[in-house]
């Protein structure tokens, strides 16, 4: 279930305060990436457990995964649909420095069987057309948004207005190929999610989504225009509180979330900021009830409703806490804006990265593996990271006792050559423009 409380609630566990402690006195470095601090005020209490134990194991390799989750899992632009395609070609390796080659990755055990992970309207017979990496190629439903648009009365869920209005997806449709089926190196959107919350949490949003896709009506509501663009520039977040048990009332709360101007790194300890009681949002947005006639503020309970939760089902309790979850990752990392940073740079190769990350490996590990191996705790550091996290940051490899940095893959297969920013459909219309993002 969603978090207890306000968009604060986490912030105030005296637990997790005192784990944040000890995991800043471990890491050998005073900041770290804004979406792995993010994360870490959000995510599970025995996930971060496990974080605190690799960083007073592997101090290095702690630094290095938070690093990575920016980096290479990019849950933020995944998220907000603003991941650019990588580079299908790597730079070579400088010779003088030379790194282990890096091995496949073993994929995570998939939650559903490998043939039914395409959704329905994917899987065609021989001939449909397919995407770059040879899977079905997912169009927009007009069926799905015609539910949607009937169950909602045409209307926008916060403002009750009627038309024109959007359909909005709750998990973005850029990302309906994201998932755990491909043999891929390092860390997955997924696989990344499961390190900062429980393997049953993330499996749950995952099922929620595949093997269906993204075209069903549990995964749509409407909004108006403005409030759309909002929403997926995540100025607001709904947090699911219950929904009935003939299934046919889902209550949720409304949520602004402030705007934090970004920093390339930010101090475990600063505590967020997201106050419960805002009646506007970044750049003075605001929402209007046009029932009531007044301001939508945080905290505000909002009812969805369907007379036939068979046929027009409401939106999915687990879609709607992982966007709980996502849209305040997002706009405490700074991110709710697109923002220039070195690894949204076309520019720069996955190999820039690694060595970004090996210089920041080599300033911390150089005593680090001078200890007697008697040092090592029972199980072998190998051991220890495998039974902790789902898969191995890309560039990081073990090697009994060592750990080392390898560069030249591409991380990056899930990207589908521009298609993930294919815009929202507006009433009437298929508009796939590349400019909008489409939540």
């Amino acid at each position: 279930m969603a978090s207890t409380g306000g968009p604060e609630a986490e912030f105030h566990d005296p637990c997790r305060q005192e784990l944040l402690q000890t995991l800043n006195d471990a890491l050998p470095v005073d900041t770290i990436r804004p979406t792995a601090w993010a994360c870490l005020w959000l995510c599970d209490i025995d996930k971060l457990v496990d974080l605190l134990a690799l960083a007073q194991t592997m101090p290095a390799a702690a630094v290095a995964f938070l690093d990575g989750t920016e980096v290479f899992a990019r849950i933020v632009p995944t998220w907000t649909q603003r991941k650019r395609p990588a580079s299908t070609t790597s730079t070579p390796q400088n010779p003088s420095t030379p790194l282990r080659p890096s091995t496949p990755q073993r994929p995570t055990t998939p939650l559903q069987p490998p043939s039914l992970q395409q959704p329905p309207s994917a899987q065609g017979s021989r001939g449909q057309k397919r995407n770059s990496s040879g899977q079905c190629v997912v169009t927009r439903s007009k069926a799905q948004r015609a539910m949607c648009h009937q169950r909602d009365q045409r209307k926008c869920i916060l403002t009750k207005s009627g038309e024109p209005n959007e359909v909005a997806h709750i998990y973005p449709f850029s990302m309906r190929y994201e998932d755990n089926t491909i043999n891929r190196h390092g860390l997955s959107f997924w696989d990344t999610l499961r390190t900062f919350w429980s393997k049953e949490r993330v499996d749950a949003w995952y099922n929620a989504i595949f093997p269906l896709g993204t075209e069903v009506c549990q995964n749509l509501i409407c909004l108006a225009p403005h409030a759309h663009a909002y929403w997926e520039r995540a100025y607001f977040a709904l947090k699911p509180i219950g929904i009935s048990d003939d299934k046919k009332r889902l209550g949720v709360q409304f949520f602004w979330l402030p705007p934090r101007s970004h920093s390339p790194e930010v101090n475990i300890l600063q505590v967020p900021l997201l106050p419960a009681d805002l009646d506007q949002g970044p750049n003075l947005a605001m929402i209007f009830n046009h029932q009531t006639r007044k301001e939508i503020r945080s905290g505000d309970e909002i009812s969805l409703e369907t007379d036939d939760p068979e046929s027009r089902p409401l939106p999915d309790f687990r879609l709607l806490e992982m966007q709980w979850f996502l849209h305040r990752v997002t706009a405490m990392s700074g991110a709710a804006e697109p923002q220039d940073d070195f690894h949204d740079d076309d520019d720069n190769s996955d190999d820039d990265i690694v060595k970004v990350l090996q210089n920041r490996w080599d300033m911390y590990t150089e005593d680090d593996w001078d200890m007697d191996i008697e040092e090592w705790p029972a199980t072998s550091p190998e051991r220890f990271w495998e039974g902790r996290f789902p898969a191995q940051l890309p560039g990081i490899q073990t090697f009994g006792h060592m750990v080392t940095l390898c560069g030249g893959e591409d991380s990056e297969g899930e990207d589908r050559e521009g298609e993930d920013r294919e815009g929202e459909d507006r009433e009437g219309e298929d508009r796939e423009g590349e400019d909008h993002k489409d939540f």
